[in-house]
C-alpha cells in the first residue's frame, strides 16, 4: 500500500537524499522547506515527479498534512545562526517539533526526529546539564527531545529519535561550513584550509546515504514501549588533522593547513554508540570514508564549476 511520507526539511542534505530514497520506492513524498525545491543540485530534475509534492513553509507555524510518516529533519545550521539569532533558532527547534507533533497527533502518523551528538556534552556520553548550556542548538534539541517525549507519553504519538553524528556526501552546499565540506571546498580552490586547536580531536564520519538508510530502518522498527532512541554515525574515528591531510591527498591540493585558536566547546572526542542501532535495526555505516570522500569531492568539483559565475548558495535546513 503507497504511503504518503513527509519530509520536513527536504531540500537540506540528508533530505534530498532521503526524498529520493523513498520516491524510488514508490511513496507519496511531501517535501517541505523554505526553500525552492530548484534550489537542491539534486532534487531540481524530480521536480516533475508525479509523486513528489513540494510545499513551502516555515515549520514553525502551524502545519496539516494529511500523511502516515513524517521525518524532521529541521535545524538551522547557518554559520553562527545560533549565536546571531539564538530566539529565531530555539524556535525552529520546539515550535518545529510541536507543529509536527500535534500533525502526527491529528494523522495518527509515526514522527522520526533527526537530533543531533549536540544532546551530548563535551564528554560525549554524559547528557544533559543546565549548568553547561553550549548554545542554543544544543539546548534547543535537548528541548525538542524532551518535547517528543511528552507527546509518546501523554497522546501516544508513535516517535522515534535518531541522534545525527557528523554527516557528509554529495548535495551539500559548496559553502557549507561542516567540517568535511569546508576542507573539500577549500582544497579544490587551494585555499587554505582551518582547522580549530592541535587537530587531533577525535570525529567519526558518515556517508549521507547510510544516514539515509538508519532513519528508514527506524521508522519501519516495531513499536517499543519506551521511545526508541538511536545514534547514527561512522564507525571509525579519525583526527580532524589527519581527516584534512586525507583530503588534501584526494584531490591533489596545493592548500596549506593552518592552525588557529581552540573552538569553545570542542570535544576531545566525540563518537557514537552504534549498539542501539546495530542491535535493534540491524544497521550499520557501509561506505568507507576514502570512498566516501572521492565521490563527494567528484560532486564539489562540478558544484563549484556550476556556481562559479552565478555568484549565489543555497543553505540547507538540516545536515
Amino acid at each position: 500500500m503507497q504511503k504518503k511520507v513527509v519530509i520536513l526539511g527536504g531540500v537540506g542534505l540528508i533530505g534530498t537524499h532521503l526524498c529520493k530514497k523513498i520516491l524510488d520506492r514508490g511513496d507519496q513524498v511531501y517535501c517541505v522547506d523554505t526553500r525552492e525545491l530548484s534550489a537542491s543540485p539534486l532534487l531540481r530534475d524530480w521536480e516533475q515527479h508525479g509523486n513528489l509534492h513540494y510545499v513551502r513553509h516555515n515549520v514553525v507555524s502551524p502545519f496539516t498534512i494529511r500523511c502516515d510518516e513524517i521525518y524532521n529533519l529541521c535545524a538551522p545550521v547557518r554559520l553562527n545562526y545560533d549565536r546571531q539569532l539564538p530566539v529565531e533558532a530555539f524556535k525552529t527547534y520546539l515550535q518545529g517539533s510541536i507543529n509536527t507533533l500535534e500533525n502526527a497527533r491529528a494523522e495518527f502518523a509515526k514522527v522520526v526526529y533527526a537530533s543531533s551528538s549536540a544532546v551530548y556534552n563535551p564528554n560525549p556520553r554524559i547528557e544533559f546539564d543546565p549548568r553547561n548550556a553550549q548554545s542554543a542548538s544544543g539546548e534547543g534539541i535537548r528541548a525538542a527531545e524532551m518535547i517528543h517525549h511528552a507527546y509518546f507519553n501523554e497522546y501516544g504519538v508513535d516517535a522515534r529519535i535518531a541522534r545525527i553524528f557528523n554527516v557528509y556526501g554529495p548535495g551539500a552546499d559548496v559553502n557549507d561550513r561542516r567540517v568535511v565540506m569546508r576542507m573539500i571546498s577549500a582544497a579544490l580552490q587551494n585555499r587554505p584550509i582551518t582547522i580549530f586547536g592541535s587537530g587531533e580531536q577525535l570525529r567519526t564520519f558518515c556517508w549521507v546515504g547510510d544516514i539515509v538508510n538508519g532513519l528508514i530502518s527506524l521508522m519501519g522498527a516495531a513499536p517499543d514501549p519506551a521511545l526508541r532512541t538511536v545514534d547514527l554515525g561512522g564507525d571509525t574515528e579519525i583526527t580532524i588533522r589527519a581527516l584534512a591531510e586525507k583530503i588534501v591527498e584526494l584531490t591533489g591540493s596545493r592548500s596549506h593547513i593552518n592552525h588557529v585558536g581552540v573552538r569553545f566547546g570542542d570535544a576531545r572526542s566525540r563518537h557514537p554508540n552504534l549498539s542501539a542501532a546495530t542491535q535493534e535495526l540491524n544497521w550499520k555505516p557501509q561506505t568507507g570514508l576514502v570512498e566516501g570522500l572521492r565521490r563527494t569531492i567528484e560532486y564539489t568539483e562540478k558544484a563549484l564549476a556550476a556556481y562559479a559565475g552565478a555568484n549565489r548558495s543555497w543553505i540547507e535546513i538540516y545536515g
